[in-house]
């Protein structure tokens, strides 16, 4: 049988909507400030902020500068993540893997 889905009153739709937008704002920044250098990987990686968790991981090395596909696919391998792992999906040992490989100092 197939399920379908709740109806959602125009107020419940907005909602969903502005927060969607929300976070893809916050996204898009954390993304340019990676390519900028405003922000830190290690930062990323170790606190991100709630809009930020979702995003994935290969989104976020592939906006660092320098960074191509090639070169995060190996560090991905290297760090056994998979492409489609989050950053609050990371274990810690994934994580640590990672900021290593990326050669991030500790702070």
């Amino acid at each position: 049988m197939l399920k379908r889905t709740p109806e959602r009153t125009s107020e419940e739709r907005l909602s969903a909507l502005e927060q969607a937008n929300r976070i893809r704002f916050a996204r898009a920044a954390a993304k340019r400030g990676l390519k900028s250098g405003e922000i830190d990987i290690y930062d990323l990686l170790m606190y991100p902020t709630e809009e930020q968790k979702g995003a994935k991981v290969e989104e976020m090395l592939l906006a660092m500068r320098g960074m191509g596909r090639v070169k995060v696919n190996r560090l991905m391998k290297q760090a056994g993540i998979s492409h489609s792992k989050t950053l609050v999906g990371l274990t810690h040992g994934q994580r640590d893997r990672l900021i290593k490989a990326l050669g991030c100092e500790e702070r």
